[in-house]
């Protein structure tokens, strides 16, 4: 059976060199195997079929057959690494927490547990007021994704 870290492994190799990196690995039932990358600057498909292929020339179909499908991160997805906040610090994030609710504003910094943000609007989507000055959120029980802005 292909392993998580058996397809991780080759995804660095495939990205070393490059500004791009793994995100996440998904192994789905009957070996469908999602993998999701990132990059400091863009994912675009080109790269993404170039890591495709780079995968399935690490792996044999004749040992063990599977579906291989390889996307970039996106817009939708949460910030998980410090190297994806990095890559928004300064720029515009939505907050979904259980606390506030949801909440737009700039990244103004983040460390390992938290992430401070300069509001947008002084009201979240559950009607709480925020106080003057920067929301400082926890990590782990908020959802910290890039702002889709018009």
């Amino acid at each position: 059976m292909i392993t998580k870290e058996q397809i991780a492994a080759i995804c660095e190799e495939a990205l070393t060199e490059s500004d791009r990196f793994l995100v996440e690995v998904k192994i789905k039932p009957g070996n469908i195997i999602e993998v999701y990358v990132d990059a400091d600057s863009a994912v675009n498909i080109d790269h993404c079929i170039e890591i495709s292929r780079f995968i399935e020339s690490k792996l044999d179909r004749d040992v063990e057959d599977f579906e291989l499908s390889v996307f970039s991160w996106g817009l939708s997805g949460a910030l998980r690494m410090d190297r994806q906040m990095q890559k928004y610090l300064g720029k515009d994030v939505e907050v979904k927490s259980k606390e506030l609710g949801k909440i737009q504003g700039k990244l103004v910094s983040f460390d390992a547990e938290k992430a401070e943000i300069e509001p947008v609007r002084k009201k979240t989507s559950k009607k709480k007021a925020v106080e003057e000055g920067n929301v400082v959120v926890e990590r782990k029980s908020a959802e910290i994704k890039p702002a889709i802005v018009f």
